[in-house]
């Protein structure tokens, strides 16, 4: 094999490994993006709340650190629960549910 044919060999692979590289670099940065869910038991984190937390007010919509969205589902502010689901924006949560880190609105 010549010098040539080796170089133009070498650089179509080392090509097809950086264009490789770069569509698994944006899948991964599109995985992140996605919407997370919360796993249930994460902070004490429940899809629904109980009986007694629904008659003392404490679900997540009404929670400082919930932000609302659509069909009963919005975004958990609170840094300890994006630290623990270790997501790259707010995780989802139901608006129904509870965690042990409620607060109340201001």
């Amino acid at each position: 094999m010549k010098r040539r044919d080796f170089l133009a060999a070498f650089s179509l692979g080392a090509l097809a490994v950086a264009a490789l590289g770069k569509a698994s670099g944006l899948m991964n940065k599109a995985m992140a993006n996605a919407a997370v869910m919360v796993k249930v038991g994460t902070l004490g984190y429940k899809e629904a709340a109980t009986e007694a937390q629904v008659k003392a007010g404490k679900q997540c919509s009404s929670c400082k650190h919930f932000a609302a969205g659509k069909d009963g589902i919005g975004a958990c502010n609170l840094p300890a629960m994006k630290t623990a689901m270790k997501a790259a924006s707010a995780p989802s949560v139901k608006a129904v549910g509870y965690c042990n880190m409620w607060a109340k609105k201001a």
